[in-house]
């Protein structure tokens, strides 16, 4: 039982909130209910909505369980995601484990539609191409945040949107803010584990630029977050509570207790206002949120997650 639940976590379920909250939120532009913060409560009854859920949370859980795979060494050296890292999973159990997983998206994703599946291939490449070698997106300075921005924002977005009945060129304009948001986060993600890439000679975007020019520069991906979001209420509160904390992250060098703050804040901004909007996505907010301290306490008596700890 235990080795069932290390699996289920292995997929990173704080990663697949998110992204869930993505999906929702591409919904939710194709009904055109985002032009306020007015809560919206529905439950979408077709079985399409599901599928495509469904599968899109799968490839998520694929591309996180390579990602450890491949990332196994920095792991360690940076003292986080010990599945794998520490053997608790071994190699072999977590490949046959990301195999079924992608496999499984793709035959329930077939079955979406053409648009869909485009997206799903597309996440399933970029995602692939993230963590393995030679590719190794990862290691290649902004490289790496642009296909974190893509997979995770765009994609996201893009499976719920285009499941609402829409095109992919409506996706390019609505995608901007959610664009910039996850390119600023993810650029200040690289800043704690700074010092076990080189270790392992991956040559992030952070590695490359340093903590300071990190943040100034996530500093200003947030402000254009703001901008594009005019006309996008909820990504534009999302981002005026993200600026200050980002701003204070690059007035402080970049230090690694602010970089960890900014995102953070950012993350949790993010889920409130998209309760507030959807109060249904409480509830997997919250059962997710008490699984992981349990877990967390249980398995390795860890405080996580946490807003200032680890």
């Amino acid at each position: 039982m235990r080795k069932v639940v290390d699996f289920v976590f292995l997929t990173r379920p704080t990663l697949i909130l998110p992204g869930w909250g993505f999906f929702i939120l591409g919904y939710m532009h194709s009904l055109n209910i985002l032009n306020d913060l007015k809560p919206a409560i529905f439950i979408p009854h077709g079985a399409r909505f599901w599928m495509a859920f469904l599968s899109a949370t799968l490839i998520s859980a694929y591309i996180y369980v390579i990602n450890q795979i491949f990332d196994r060494d920095s792991d360690k050296r940076n003292n986080k995601l010990f599945l794998i890292s520490e053997g608790f999973i071994s190699i072999r159990e977590a490949a046959a484990f990301a195999v079924l997983l992608a496999l499984t998206s793709f035959i329930i994703g077939f079955f979406v539609g053409k648009t869909y599946m485009i997206l799903l291939f597309v996440g399933f490449i970029v995602g692939t191409l993230y963590s393995m070698p030679p590719f190794r997106f990862k290691g290649k300075p902004f490289v790496d945040m642009l296909s974190n921005a893509v997979g995770y924002a765009v994609l996201n977005l893009g499976a719920g949107f285009v499941v609402g009945g829409n095109g992919l060129k409506d996706l390019m304009v609505v995608s901007l803010p959610y664009f910039f948001a996850v390119c600023a986060l993810y650029l200040n993600t690289t800043i704690p584990d700074i010092p076990g890439d080189k270790e392992n000679d991956l040559i992030t975007t952070g590695v490359f630029l340093g903590e300071r020019i990190t943040s100034l520069i996530s500093t200003i991906f947030v402000l254009l977050a703001l901008l594009f979001s005019l006309r996008n209420p909820f990504m534009l509160m999302v981002s005026a509570i993200s600026l200050p904390f980002y701003t204070l992250a690059f007035a402080m060098g970049g230090k690694e207790f602010y970089a960890k703050l900014s995102y953070r804040v950012s993350g949790i901004a993010f889920t409130l206002l998209l309760i507030i909007k959807y109060p249904i996505f409480a509830l997997p907010s919250i059962l997710t949120l008490i699984s992981l301290r349990m877990y967390y306490s249980l398995r390795f008596g860890l405080n996580y997650p946490s807003l200032f700890g680890r």
